[in-house]
């Protein structure tokens, strides 16, 4: 009897430590799985962090430019060098405005010159006003030239007209009748010499800053066409050596003949044949944002 319990109580603990050591085993088991989720968890986490940091720069350079900026795709070290090159003075300056003319196109051509910007909501009229201050390139009668806040080649600078003119779309030419007969005298009631003196200015910037890109034709001067246009002041971009742009600058973002951007000559052959400045129609022409946002505001009240 004594051998027979014992081996049978034998036989009832050999299970009861089987399943102990099974219970065991699968506790570890879940505990390596639990750990390796864990794991994946952090990586993930921080896979995702990093991706929400990579798409809040990209939204904040889109913001802060209004077009698309691809800054993050270039090292740092090549910006830092395009902004290191010698510069003008950083002033803020009241610009003399231009000789008020009453059919002039230009939405403050009422104003007397002491509030001749005050119409101007641009940075630009701010420029202009002297309220922000810019590194002044040169400066006529009627127009000015300042190197871009964000420059894209080793010289980049902007020409602006000092009366307000908002974009290419707002440029006047030659009038064209029914019959395709063009009334080229009527020079004064067109924008025509307007963009014929930025574009020489323009090239007068190259002749002073960048000599051997103007002898080789190593330059980009063009407009950018809304809703592609960073600031709603017309501009011309100036730029040089084109060759020394990062790519992306130079073949997407200032590649004239594309959908955004134009260069200046197309826009005085087109001007002077009657046509409008760019061949593209403003996507926005009918659309009054402020009435839009104020009926949506009302509705959502």
């Amino acid at each position: 009897m004594t051998v027979v319990s014992t081996i049978r109580d034998r036989n009832c603990k050999e299970p009861k430590e089987a399943a102990c050591f099974s219970s065991l085993s699968v506790t570890n088991q879940n505990f390596n799985a639990s750990l390796a989720r864990t794991a994946s968890t952090e990586e993930i986490i921080t896979i995702r962090s990093m991706l929400l940091s990579r798409l809040a720069f990209i939204s904040t350079s889109i913001m802060s430019s209004t077009s698309l900026c691809f800054q993050f795709l270039f090292p740092h070290h090549e910006i830092r060098s395009i902004q290191q090159k010698q510069q003008p003075p950083l002033i803020a300056s009241y610009h003399e405005p231009p000789p008020l003319q009453s059919d002039s196109n230009n939405e403050n051509s009422d104003l007397t010159n002491d509030d001749y910007y005050a119409c101007n909501p641009s940075v630009f009229g701010r420029i202009l006003a002297g309220e922000i201050p810019s590194r002044t390139y040169l400066e006529s009668t009627e127009l000015l030239a300042f190197q871009d806040r964000s420059p894209k080649a080793p010289f980049h600078a902007l020409v602006i007209p000092k009366q307000f003119v908002k974009s290419v779309y707002s440029l006047r030419g030659n009038i064209r009748y029914s019959d395709g007969e063009r009334d080229n005298k009527s020079q004064d009631k067109n924008d025509i010499h307007l963009i014929q003196n930025m574009r020489q200015m323009g090239l007068d910037l190259l002749e002073q800053q960048q000599p051997e890109a103007l002898a080789t034709e190593d330059y980009i001067l063009c407009f950018h066409i809304p809703p592609f246009n960073s600031v709603d002041h017309l501009h011309l971009h100036v730029l040089a050596p084109a060759s020394e742009m990062n790519w992306v600058y130079r073949e997407i973002k200032y590649k004239c003949g594309a959908r955004w951007c134009t260069s200046d000559l197309e826009v005085i052959e087109r001007l002077i044949a009657g046509l409008p400045a760019v061949r593209y129609k403003h996507p926005f022409q009918n659309v009054d944002f402020h009435e839009t946002w104020v009926g949506w505001c009302d509705k959502n009240e």
